[in-house]
């Protein structure tokens, strides 16, 4: 997910402002006398289920937390799920440039999504783009067979965050979906893929309504073709409770298998912080699934996390130092060669990491196999259908991360498309 920050908090701000506003306003506009009652945000009234759900992710994962700001970061020991947690979907994404050079522990999955193919305009697929190449080679064709073979499902991901492209699919939905679902269809058949992801990622409240729409047609196209294919929609994770947002998680449920959300790029624009923190931050995963699983079915939901992170240029190694410049993008496998002895943040409950390079600070905040475990435990704790990474090769199959993603039992297997 790219929004920014500001964008994605806006509408926390306006719920919160509301929530102090009460029924003071209700006088105002006639609706009765003004009161001193103030009548909470929908937002405000998760936080307890907030809290309770992450207090019992903790206590579901045997591992000591440090409560204090600077001590090491905690490791992952072999017995962290003495108590295994629910079976649930373990989701990979395998991009373009990973086929032919990293091989998935196809084992450790439920499903492997294969990204991407580019939605063109009207709903076309754009010709020539990279991963289109890759759609035909050799080399996914055997991801496929592979992932197949230990009855792994395998999604092929139509991908845009291309504004004009996004319009042009909100505004002629009835057009537009067909177009997709017969170009799709060719596709999944063509591949033996079990299903389609659609990461369109737009950022237009304009188009809000027209999406829904889109989705709509696009669905009963695709499931006329074929019956068996799944439709997982990635979405943000704010989309649940702003009526602002692009995604209209409630009426897009209808048409879907499942959603995906992309909980990550949640850190703030202007200070050294977490990408996906658990909880305490201005927007974190535990904000996220309380939203959810308050207007969707939650056992229809896969929470995303990152096997990546950020490396913030900062003013100082202080705990949220203020940047000085923008942070670059490195994966859990490169903050692990890098070597530098990482530190826990109680607050967001991740890791992070702070040295100097060329005299100047910088802070490193990722997702580790212990900040993962949490996810995964709070993501069992909303009853949620499981989680999903972004994306495989980053964590170099890492069998801490495994571990951390599967909570102590194998992951859940499901039927795949008839032939």
């Amino acid at each position: 997910m790219r929004r920014s920050t500001a964008a994605r908090l806006a509408f926390s701000m306006f719920a919160s402002a509301l929530g102090a506003l009460g029924c003071a306003a209700c006088g105002v506009f006639g609706a009765g006398p003004a009161t001193t009652t103030q009548a909470p945000s929908p937002a405000q009234l998760l936080i307890p289920v907030e809290q309770a759900a992450v207090a019992k992710a903790k206590a579901a994962v045997a591992v000591h937390l440090p409560t204090v700001p600077g001590r090491p970061a905690p490791t992952l020991p072999a017995g962290a799920f003495a108590r295994p947690l629910p079976a649930h979907q373990v989701v990979g994404f395998l991009p373009y440039w990973e086929v032919g050079s990293f091989t998935p522990n196809y084992q450790a999955l439920t499903t492997l999504v294969y990204w991407a193919v580019d939605l063109g305009t009207g709903g076309a697929i754009a010709q020539g783009r990279d991963g289109q190449p890759t759609l035909t080679s050799d080399a996914l064709a055997l991801d496929v067979r592979q992932a197949h073979a230990t009855d792994d499902r395998v999604l092929l991901t139509v991908f845009s965050e291309n504004n004009s492209v996004l319009h042009s699919i909100a505004a002629h939905p009835s057009t537009a979906g067909p177009r997709l679902a017969r170009n799709v269809a060719a596709l999944l058949s063509a591949g033996d893929f079990d299903g389609v992801d659609l990461d369109l990622e737009g950022t237009s409240t304009a188009d809000r309504g027209g999406f829904v729409r889109f989705v709509a047609s696009f669905s009963a196209t695709l499931r006329s073709l074929g019956p068996s294919w799944s439709i997982m929609l990635d979405t943000y994770p704010t989309s649940a409770l702003d009526p602002s947002d692009f995604f209209d998680v409630k009426a897009l449920m209808g048409y879907v298998n499942e959603l995906f959300i992309m909980a990550y790029d949640m850190q703030e624009p202007d200070v050294a912080s977490a990408t996906a923190p658990l909880t305490n931050a201005s927007w974190s995963d535990a904000i996220t699934l309380a939203e959810y699983a308050s207007v969707v079915p939650a056992r229809r939901i896969v929470l995303g996390i990152p096997l990546y992170g950020y490396d913030f240029p900062a003013s100082s190694r202080r705990d949220g130092a203020t940047t000085t410049g923008p942070p670059l993008a490195v994966t859990y496998r490169e903050i692990v060669a890098a070597g530098h002895p990482p530190t826990w943040d109680p607050v967001t409950e991740t890791p992070w990491i702070v040295f100097r390079r060329n005299g100047k600070w910088h802070q490193t905040w990722f997702d580790d196999p212990v900040s993962i475990a949490l996810k995964v435990a709070l993501a069992a704790q909303f009853d949620c259908a499981g989680v999903g990474v972004w994306e495989l090769g980053m964590s170099g199959d890492n069998p801490s991360i495994t571990a951390a993603l599967l909570g102590g039992r194998p992951p859940l297997k499901l039927a795949l498309a008839s032939p």
